[in-house]
């Protein structure tokens, strides 16, 4: 189990190993792709030229030395992610049909700038939306430069109106994962956007399931996670470890310069319900590993 410090701080460089474009991907790309994202502050290089690329050649390589050193260490099932991309993938290549970005940037104790581009593009089969969230440049954490998440869809359509998506889980978003994925967005939203709502309890009551609810879950016991989570500052970390087939989604954050984190399991029946939810302050020299967040019985954990 990585050290908690160790995820929030960290001085090791990333170097991220690109492979080379073929002439026919690059020439079609260059005149439909305009915008490059920054890896690092050396190169600009397009990760979705490499990525189209590598779908083309079957590189699951290219793909994963895209990932940042630190989503590649939290991301028990990288290669079954990738492996996934490349399997839905049909078709030549023959234009990109839309690409967008947004960024959020940071300055406290460290430059930091966060991507969610999208691109869209179409083969001779199909259209695809490319979605990834990557840290352009993390001056606080260079473990963290680079691919955090990625996602590749099959699209009905161009894409003209489509944008970048935040992805909470490290690694590649697939049918596997893509439930907790959504639901580590969801959560993260009602705890931070909707800390002031007259109704925040009954919104969050719908991310539960039967049988959590069933344990007895009341108000003041929402009110107390919710006064625990704030106030949040950035998401700093989200994955995944898996027990048994069982997926328990991890998020980290600060408060007040603490470092916090909180776990939450979907239930088996309803999928997209939360089973169990627990927080828990992490003190300074231990790991997330002593704190036993993971849980069998449904419920909110929540510290004495």
């Amino acid at each position: 189990m990585l050290k908690f410090k160790n995820l929030l701080c960290c001085t090791m460089s990333v170097i991220l190993m690109l492979s080379l474009m073929s002439c026919s991907v690059v020439e079609k790309l260059n005149s439909h792709y305009e915008g490059d994202l920054v890896i690092d502050q050396t190169e600009n290089v397009s990760v979705s030229e490499t990525v189209i690329k590598a779908l083309e050649n079957n590189d699951a390589d290219a793909i994963k030395n895209l990932f940042s050193v630190r989503a590649k260490d939290l991301c028990p099932d990288l290669d079954e992610g990738i492996g996934y991309m490349l399997s839905i993938y049909e078709g030549e290549f023959v234009e990109v049909t839309q690409n967008n970005s947004s960024s959020n940037k940071y300055s406290s104790g460290g430059e930091r700038c966060i991507v969610s581009p999208v691109c869209v593009f179409k083969t001779t089969e199909n259209y695809y939306k490319l979605t990834w969230n990557a840290w352009t440049i993390n001056e606080k954490d260079k473990e963290k430069e680079g691919v955090y998440s990625m996602k590749l869809q099959i699209w009905p359509d161009a894409g003209l109106d489509q944008g970048g998506e935040d992805l909470f889980v490290a690694g590649v978003v697939y049918p596997a994962n893509s439930e907790e994925s959504d639901m580590a967005f969801t959560l993260w939203k009602n705890i931070y956007q909707q800390k002031n709502h007259d109704d925040r309890i009954e919104r969050f009551r719908e991310l539960l399931s039967d049988n959590m609810l069933a344990s007895g879950v009341t108000d003041d016991e929402i009110d107390r996670f919710f006064d625990y989570c704030q106030p949040m500052r950035e998401l700093y970390e989200g994955w995944t470890e898996i027990d048994d087939g069982n997926i328990t989604v991890y998020i980290t954050s600060m408060k007040n310069d603490n470092p916090i984190c909180f776990c939450f399991r979907l239930d088996k029946e309803q999928t997209d319900k939360i089973s169990f939810l627990k927080f828990a302050e992490i003190d300074d020299e231990k790991t997330i590993g002593d704190y036993n967040l993971s849980e069998e019985n449904a419920g909110i954990y929540l510290p004495d």
